[in-house]
């Protein structure tokens, strides 16, 4: 009887200790779910950063947030995987992965995003700094700092005076003050120098002979042929067997000109304000 009566109180004692068990699991399951929220992003403008109180403003395109930067945010940057908070500063764009918990808003990974433009260069002011962009139909002048990198076909660096109106540049930039700032410009073309052989307006093709090479050439749309200094002439103001300088891109086996110069004439940037500026 003592035995039947003990293992009766064991299997008791097993039963209560599973509806325990089975009681404490949804809340701990409950309350694992709520210390962890779901991540979201936010992608804005540096309006502000405050390294000691380690937060964070971004302008969006409707309204501002502003971030609590976690103890293990991670920063990456459009030059370098991994960076620091004192690499942030206004004017950059970042997306924000950062969790929402009652209102207060936790960043744990801040990522630079790239802001670039593609096109030909209109003109290059080095008084007033600054270097116009065409593209399309469209014109955005950036400011050009001291610092402002150049870069070459080949990765090679180089400096402002490589850029030449009528070049076809992509340029990277930031928007502090909002104000387009170039942080980098980029000129890939290739540039061949030779005798002008033969012109077909119609065609708009041109062909130019060196001592080793013959090459013919398409004019791009936004190409630029540079007289007396501004590149603002036309195929038929080429004369024939004058030496030029070509500026092109080889794509698929046809060689698209951007920039058409000649070789003895000193090429000097022209200041031209913007008739059309693209919004940010």
């Amino acid at each position: 009887m003592k035995t039947t009566n003990t293992v009766l109180s064991q299997w008791t004692a097993i039963g209560l200790s599973m509806l325990v068990a089975g009681a404490t699991l949804p809340a701990l399951a409950d309350d694992s779910a709520a210390a962890v929220k779901p991540e979201k992003t936010y992608t804005g403008t540096v309006v502000s950063v405050n390294p000691q109180e380690h937060t964070l403003k971004l302008r969006g395109f409707l309204f501002s947030k502003t971030f609590n930067l976690g103890d293990n945010c991670t920063y990456t940057f459009v030059d370098k995987d991994k960076g620091a908070l004192g690499d942030v500063h206004p004017g950059q764009k970042m997306e924000v992965s950062y969790q929402d918990a009652h209102g207060v808003l936790v960043a744990g990974r801040v990522a630079q995003q790239p802001m670039r433009e593609e096109g030909a260069v209109k003109a290059i002011d080095p008084a007033q700094h600054t270097l116009t962009l065409r593209y399309g139909v469209m014109e955005k002048q950036f400011q050009l700092p001291d610092d402002c990198a150049v870069t070459l076909r080949g990765g090679k660096s180089g400096t402002l005076a490589d850029i030449q109106p009528g070049n076809h540049v992509t340029v990277t930039y930031e928007m502090p003050n909002d104000q387009a700032t170039a942080r980098e410009i980029a000129q890939t073309s290739a540039t061949f120098t030779g005798e002008l052989t033969a012109i077909d307006l119609g065609q708009k093709t041109l062909k130019a002979r060196s001592l080793l090479d013959t090459k013919k050439f398409v004019m791009g749309n936004d190409c630029a042929v540079v007289i007396n200094g501004k590149p603002d002439g036309k195929l038929s103001d080429l004369k024939p067997t004058e030496e030029l300088v070509l500026s092109y891109n080889d794509i698929n086996g046809v060689n698209i000109v951007d920039r058409i110069a000649p070789a003895n004439e000193t090429s000097k940037p022209v200041a031209v304000a913007a008739s059309k500026t693209a919004n940010e």
